[in-house]
């Protein structure tokens, strides 16, 4: 056996440990195969590298242990459970290296028989963070503080990626059971 065939053997080992951990996206995978084939001690040239960890890489996508498509799908749900909204979805798996047709594709999947999934998002993400209606510490009557207060949590939510109009919406449902609601009606 060469060397190329003991570091192939080597960084398909390596792979399979590594996907039987974590699901990943071909961008991710590349990059960690890169990582990890730095460690082993080689004299293969930048191209010779590429080869292989591409060639590896087609190995994983053709037996379905590398799936972007997937990937993507448990991604939305994630982030969607913890309150995540369309932008931040798209940033978050732009990051990972996930085309926006995969994203777009794999978020109509997801969203798919909700009326809205932003609002329901966002409803999830002030249940979390316990603000807005589900604020418990309403013991302060003063005008300033609840207006700083407002302002914390419309900051909270922008930062969450969420538009005025949901921000408002969401902000504006004054009593629990009408944000119950919102989530128990919509819960596939």
């Amino acid at each position: 056996m060469n060397t190329e065939e003991k570091i192939i053997k080597r960084l398909r080992n390596s792979a399979m440990s590594y996907l039987a951990r974590y699901e990943v996206s071909e961008f991710q995978f590349k990059n960690t195969m890169k990582r990890k084939l730095s460690y082993f001690e080689n004299n293969l040239n930048e191209l010779e590298k590429d080869k292989l960890i591409n060639q590896i890489k087609s190995e994983m996508v053709s037996s379905c242990f590398i799936d972007d498509n997937r990937y993507a799908e448990t991604k939305i749900r994630s982030i969607r459970r913890q309150g995540g909204s369309q932008r931040l979805i798209f940033a978050k798996l732009n990051e990972k290296g996930i085309s926006k047709d995969v994203i777009q594709s794999a978020l109509n999947i997801v969203d798919e028989g909700y009326e809205n999934p932003e609002i329901i998002a966002a409803v999830n993400f002030i249940k979390k963070k316990k603000i807005g209606v589900f604020y418990k510490n309403k013991k302060t009557n003063d005008e300033i503080d609840n207006h700083n207060l407002k302002d914390k949590w419309y900051g909270a939510l922008a930062r969450r990626g969420f538009s005025l109009e949901i921000v408002k919406k969401v902000l504006d449902i004054k009593d629990i059971n009408n944000a119950d609601l919102i989530l128990e009606g919509n819960v596939k």
